[in-house]
């Protein structure tokens, strides 16, 4: 049954906090037995207060998430009490020994989340918000959320009329005390009406936000599909192998001549080279980092993960391309947002592939705004750009994929809001918002979809993103005047880059290059990197007035965005490119000028910052020297899949360390 079909019936909904957008509240300890209370957002078509509240009194309860390693240690502990007289005393002499034991058997057990007892809150107030005014929705103070009309345009809500705040209060058990004495958090799902969960919505911490941790992940490109490739490559191999090498190359050369070198024997080589070794599942390279980042939560050392963009790589699973007509109705099972849920919450999938590695469940919270593949309907061909690269295969490899998941070339470039249905319903319901940790302010923005304003990047690999449109920046202004103050410390998330370079300088500098003879321009091509690197040694690191530095980014409003994060940010963290490239923001009265969209539009638009490149996640490593530096905007490399030129650079993510309510470093990390 179709979400279209059950909303009457299903007719109230918690859409806030929710899997990607979840609550913090931040309690001194000494508090943890006091009444806690939460603000929750739900949408109703339910006319009334009373009637709202009869549905969901018995309805709504908290679930805790904790660790069954706490459960081990204290089966354990409860076995030596029930020891007799004499064997308890010949414990406490062995007590060292004993806690060793323990202590190695519980660090060789992985982290694995369970559900506790559930927690039945009291609603203690509701308050009534209609659609139609839009004006309380819109409101900064209305539980922090920022304005859009998305919600509004999509099928989604069109038969919910009213939003509901519902106020609660709960109070936490004695397993949840327990679990607090040796973590800095617990997280809870809300299971409300009709059994619906909102799964990591509420996380309850000792946290001050003074010294913390976050990780910073994007474009894990998450897709059904991932996880068949090394299954169909292999059968593909096994049965094209019997016909003998040589007729079995001569087949795979006819097919692939217009994809493969002169060279064959190179080819064969890496046609040879075994697939496990060389083959890229971005849906296994987010399975790694879970097991990764689970062994740094169990130790209290990381709060949360923000995954800025490119969560799947297109909505509909290939299998139900051709059963699946309208798109506003499909399923969540049938879509890669279903994908990314189960990896996250570690659900087993009906059937098991080949080469899919074992998963956990992520115990730390998990804040997500989407990119530009997100709103992207179909999948995609693998041969297309030389794309089976990122994923470590032959243009032969690719071919066999294309023979049961072959795709259109209208098709696969379609973008569409009503993909994101799923993910309104099940991860987050808001494309941007705000979040407030300490001094620290977290701006979540949406840059949108693939811009074909800016035509040229996407022909050459690097699509700019449409950007943000006005009300996004009626929004930054309505913070800069009444929320930001002057301690607060502003860290910006988007998907596209505010800042990214051209493949090659400007014209003049190629000319004035190759006037001074450094390059012989009929041998070697003048590369971006080469010219970054010796200008960087050089100290020479101003790279605005060199390089087309809005290539690849945001299209509208870039000009704006720029300005807001050099005088009100610490940080800016995108993806989106793949690769990592940071860079700094400073004043200067020598501003340079971009193009706005070439070759449609070529009104030049004024930079209203000089902009430098440098490895500042290295060059700063104590906090006094990244404070002095800021801004920046800084580019992570891809968890899923690596860039064109380099593949093997996937795994890549950031750590951003905060002491002192300082930042303390923001390098980059890659998976082993």
């Amino acid at each position: 049954m179709s979400f279209k079909d059950n909303i009457v019936t299903n007719r109230s909904m918690i859409i806030y906090p929710n899997l990607g957008q979840p609550k913090f509240l931040s309690i001194e300890t000494k508090k943890f037995k006091n009444l806690i209370s939460s603000d929750l957002l739900l949408i109703s078509n339910l006319q009334s207060e009373e009637e709202l509240r009869g549905e969901l009194i018995d309805n709504i309860f908290l679930i805790p998430i904790l660790d069954y390693k706490l459960k081990l240690k204290e089966f354990l502990e409860k076995e030596k009490k029930e020891h007799n007289f004499l064997s308890r005393i010949k414990y406490i002499f062995k007590r060292k020994k004993n806690k060793e034991k323990i202590e190695t058997i519980l660090h060789k057990i992985r982290p694995r989340g369970y559900r506790g007892d559930a927690i039945k809150p009291k609603i203690v107030e509701i308050e009534k918000k209609t659609r139609s005014s839009t004006s309380e929705i819109e409101d900064l103070d209305y539980l922090s959320f920022l304005p859009h009309q998305l919600l509004d345009d999509i099928y989604l809500f069109n038969r919910v009329n009213f939003y509901y705040r519902i106020k609660i209060i709960f109070s936490l058990s004695e397993e949840v005390l327990d679990f607090f004495k040796g973590r800095s958090f617990v997280m809870f799902d809300i299971k409300g009406p009709l059994n619906r969960i909102n799964y990591h919505s509420i996380v309850i911490t000792k946290q001050n936000w003074q010294n913390f941790t976050f990780l910073q992940i994007t474009d894990t490109h998450l897709a059904e599909r991932n996880d068949k490739i090394y299954e169909i490559v292999t059968k593909w191999f096994r049965s094209s192998i019997r016909l003998g090498t040589a007729k079995f190359y001569k087949n795979i050369k006819k097919k692939i001549i217009s994809t493969i070198k002169k060279s064959s024997g190179e080819e064969l080589t890496r046609i040879k080279k075994p697939l496990r070794k060389r083959l890229i599942n971005p849906n296994n390279q987010l399975r790694k980092f879970i097991k990764l980042t689970n062994r740094e939560v169990i130790k209290n050392k990381v709060d949360f993960v923000i995954l800025t963009g490119d969560i799947i790589d297109y909505a509909i699973k290939t299998k139900y391309k051709q059963k699946t007509t309208d798109i506003n109705n499909l399923e969540l099972q049938h879509s890669n947002w279903g994908c990314f849920k189960d990896i996250i919450l570690n659900q087993k999938p009906r059937k098991k592939h080949k080469g899919v590695i074992e998963g956990e469940e992520l115990l730390c919270p998990i804040f997500t705004i989407i990119g530009n593949h997100d709103y992207r309907p179909n999948h995609y061909d693998l041969t297309w750009g030389g794309l089976y690269k990122k994923m470590g295969l032959n243009p032969s490899e690719a071919l066999a994929l294309n023979e049961l998941l072959s795709a259109s070339p209208i098709s696969a470039i379609i973008k569409s809001k009503l993909t994101l249905n799923n993910y309104f319903k099940e991860i987050n319901c808001l494309l941007d918002f705000t979040l407030k940790l300490g001094d620290f302010r977290f701006i979540f923005l949406n840059t949108g979809s693939d811009s074909f304003k800016n035509i040229r990047d996407f022909l050459t690999g690097h699509p700019s993103v449409t950007g943000l449109k006005n009300f996004q920046i009626k929004f930054l202004e309505n913070l800069i005047n009444n929320k930001i103050e002057n301690n607060d410390k502003n860290i910006l998330l988007t998907h596209g880059p505010p800042v990214n370079i051209g493949k090659k300088p400007y014209l003049k500098e190629r000319f004035r290059k190759w006037k001074q003879k450094r390059y012989n321009r009929n041998k070697e091509k003048i590369k971006n990197t080469e010219i970054l690197e010796k200008n960087r040694k050089k100290g020479y690191n101003r790279i605005d007035n060199i390089f087309n530095v809005k290539y690849g980014t945001i299209s509208s409003n870039w000009e704006k965005i720029i300005d807001f994060c050099k005088n009100y940010t610490l940080l800016t963290l995108s993806g989106h490119t793949h690769t990592l490239k940071e860079f700094k923001l400073g004043t200067t009265t020598n501003r340079s000028k971009v193009l706005s969209a070439p070759p449609f539009i070529l009104k030049k638009i004024e930079n209203p910052a000089a902009i430098y490149y440098d490895k500042y996640s290295e060059k700063y490593i104590n906090p006094s020297d990244i404070e002095r530096n800021i801004p920046y905007i800084l580019q992570t490399p891809a968890l899923g899949l690596g860039s064109f030129t380099n593949p093997r650079s996937a795994g890549g993510y950031r750590v951003i360390k905060i002491k002192n309510n300082y930042i303390n470093s923001f390098k980059v990390k890659y998976l082993k």
